[in-house]
């Protein structure tokens, strides 16, 4: 996919908003292997471009759009375009336009995950206290007021 040499407005970095979405831009989402931009437009998803770089596959359309993944570790940035530049990036990646537009909604859905609590707790090294644990802290704490 061509796109400008000169840099656009960077808007965000990080997780997906609908606040964050420009009128006019793009999206790259970096997720492993997959490099993937969405040109967006009134937020709706109009041209997708993946790129495999393990393989250096190329893939466009609805195609690229299946191929979309966003963990937490995924890389997005998002860009905002002036009116002159985003129609000369349409014009020049014209194999990448959907047939038809797709909702930001979309995307919005994909990157939010169900996270599992046990899984948070887990990855931090945090165990959730026992009935034990809690009896020990109150009597511990029964003790010191009674102390006084």
């Amino acid at each position: 996919m061509w796109l400008p040499s000169e840099d656009p407005q960077h808007v965000v970095q990080g997780n997906l908003k609908r606040s964050h979405m420009p009128e006019l831009g793009y999206i790259k989402i970096l997720e492993g292997a997959n490099e993937s931009l969405l040109l967006v437009k009134d937020e709706k998803i109009i041209a997708a471009w993946n790129l495999n770089a393990e393989s250096l596959e190329e893939t466009h359309e609805n195609k690229a759009m299946n191929m979309i993944n966003i963990n937490p570790e995924s890389r997005i940035e998002v860009y905002q375009l002036d009116d002159n530049m985003f129609s000369t990036i349409v014009d020049l990646n014209e194999e990448c336009r959907l047939p038809l537009p797709v909702g930001i909604d979309f995307l919005l859905e994909k990157s939010v995950k169900e996270v599992d609590r046990g899984d948070v707790l887990s990855k931090y090294r945090i165990r959730d206290p026992s009935e034990d644990d809690i009896d020990n802290l109150l009597n511990d704490y029964k003790s010191k007021i009674g102390g006084r």
